[in-house]
């Protein structure tokens, strides 16, 4: 059985997410959206969380594992969040 994948910072930053002070276990970073805000949390184990805020909900969106970084686009789109490099950078 392989491991789950796990997105490097590096990539959640050419997304356009920035990294936020988090608890120990966990890594978070957010980015404005159309209509809110998108929060990626990642844990230690590969375990993923993504929410999102809008008009001041909080929407819940996916909790799990992915196997790829290929999966995890998938993932982003499905949610319709961009998964492409940030036009900012």
């Amino acid at each position: 059985m392989s491991s789950p994948y796990q997105p490097s910072a590096e990539l959640l930053l050419t997304f356009g997410f920035a990294r936020y002070a988090s608890p120990p276990g966990q890594t978070r970073y957010s980015r404005a959206s159309d209509c809110g805000q998108e929060t990626l949390i990642v844990y230690e184990d590969a375990e993923l969380t993504l929410l999102e805020v809008v008009q001041g909900q909080l929407l819940y969106s996916f909790q799990g594992r992915v196997a790829s970084e290929a999966e995890f686009r998938v993932l982003l789109r499905q949610v319709n969040w961009s998964a492409e490099i940030s036009p900012t950078l």
